[in-house]
């Protein structure tokens, strides 16, 4: 393991370092913004006197939403390039959580949580495909998973952050430290080079062009036409249709899960725990930073004690039971820390192996686009109707109830619906998707 990580480290130097810090710190970043709506629930919830249905139709909107906008923003960064839209994406999607601070009217609040969010998901597929692509093949799965850890480390800086705003001042100055993320966006833009992978495409795709007409600007425009057409068709053709359906299925489930949980832990803590505002937030922000090593873990059991697709399954089956000590296991406390910790490292550490499991399986030509058809619009649309379905439930027969109907089945479904998918080598070499070694 000491020898690994010595190569791992070599291995990293440069550009491969550069791209991964980066894409971690603007994950990092937009997850810390969106999370800031999470944490403000149950203040939202008062200030406004709407149930948690309402809420329930504002996550499913803004996920709605959100579905679309992923594949968009995918299909383009397949286009024009990953890096013009990283900074897009991050600086905007940070304006639009700012400026929930400063609403007046629950519809106007809806309306900039749709839009943030939009945005922030378009981060997926594109830091997922930068890193996928920078990283050196033999690690590619750790340094993938590490990338994943960008989203409990958000949870957690925002709940840092949360605490104390809210105590002092109100919801609304929780979002406020999101401003702070538009400069941030533009100075990460301007430390991040182009995908080498996707440039080297591109060249490839004017070369070929250049065959059909001599005059540069009808180039680029053949160029551009063939990349963004042709992801398409070749990714719902036989070659890949079943990944993608059977992956978008899992996707789907987990993110489903996913949501019908994370946004409404705070609100589950002060409610049926009985949880003061801050102690719930307490609570809910370090389990993310304990769960941080359960990303850390999936990545390293993922790349060498067994495969990738094993490793989903492991970590999804084992979150199903952390939800069901969360829900069904009061013990005080410092038990429901450890519960939700539980649930953290394995339930949502799945991320660190499901995303990058994806990436990995379909060529560079279409990456992006893959992860955006495939789990960003699966995971959005699961995140779209299960807050909704989860709130029902809630009303109608309680918060345990709710999980165990909604969130332990889905959990067990998406397992196994992985185990009928390739079962690749964890080495097998990132061009060569057909031809890697099956475990």
């Amino acid at each position: 393991m000491i020898e690994d990580t010595r190569r791992l480290m070599s291995a990293m130097r440069g550009y491969p370092a550069r791209v991964f810090l980066v894409c971690l710190t603007g994950w990092i970043l937009t997850n810390m913004d969106q999370s800031f709506f999470g944490y403000a629930v149950p203040s939202i919830m008062r200030e406004f006197d709407i149930g948690l249905p309402i809420i329930g139709n504002i996550l499913s909107a803004a996920f709605i939403l959100a579905t679309v906008s992923v594949v968009v923003i995918g299909v383009l960064a397949d286009r024009y390039g990953r890096r013009v839209m990283f900074v897009a994406c991050l600086a905007l999607s940070a304006l639009f959580v700012g400026l929930q601070g400063f609403v007046t009217s629950l519809w106007l609040l809806a309306l900039l949580r749709c839009l943030s969010f939009a945005l922030s998901t378009g981060l997926v597929p594109i830091t997922n495909a930068f890193v996928i692509e920078a990283a050196p093949d033999r690690y590619r799965g750790v340094i993938s998973g590490l990338l994943q850890c960008g989203y409990p480390l958000g949870w957690f800086l925002a709940s840092l952050l949360a605490t104390p705003l809210m105590t002092e001042h109100g919801w609304r100055y929780m979002f406020l430290p999101a401003f702070a993320v538009i400069p941030i966006a533009l100075l990460l833009g301007r430390l991040l080079p182009e995908s080498r992978r996707f440039e080297a495409g591109r060249k490839t795709d004017e070369t070929a062009a250049g065959a059909h007409s001599a005059d540069s600007h009808e180039k680029a425009g053949v160029s551009a036409a063939s990349r963004g057409g042709s992801s398409f068709a070749l990714l719902l053709g036989p070659e890949y249709r079943y990944r993608v359906l059977f992956g978008w299925l899992a996707f789907f489930l987990f993110g489903g899960a996913y949501a019908g949980t994370a946004f409404y832990f705070p609100t589950f803590y002060q409610t049926v725990r009985g949880y003061s505002a801050e102690d719930a937030t307490f609570v809910v922000g370090l389990a993310y930073g304990i769960g941080i090593l359960g990303y850390i873990g999936a990545s390293l059991v993922g790349e060498f004690l067994t495969t990738r697709r094993n490793t989903i399954v492991i970590w999804l089956w084992t979150g199903a039971l952390g939800v069901a000590g969360v829900i069904w296991n009061e013990q005080g406390f410092w038990g429901n820390v450890a519960w939700f910790s539980v649930t953290a490292m394995f339930f949502y550490g799945t991320a660190a192996v499901l995303t990058t499991y994806i990436a990995e399986i379909f060529p560079t030509r279409i990456r992006a686009t893959a992860v955006a058809v495939v789990a960003g619009s699966g995971i959005n649309l699961g995140f779209a109707i299960f807050p909704v379905l989860v709130a029902g439930l809630i009303e109608s027969h309680g918060w345990n109830v709710a999980f165990t109907l909604a969130v332990i089945p889905s959990l067990v479904l998406a397992g196994a619906i992985t185990l009928v998918m390739p079962n690749l080598a964890s080495t097998a070499a990132l061009e060569d998707v057909e031809s890697a070694p099956r475990v």
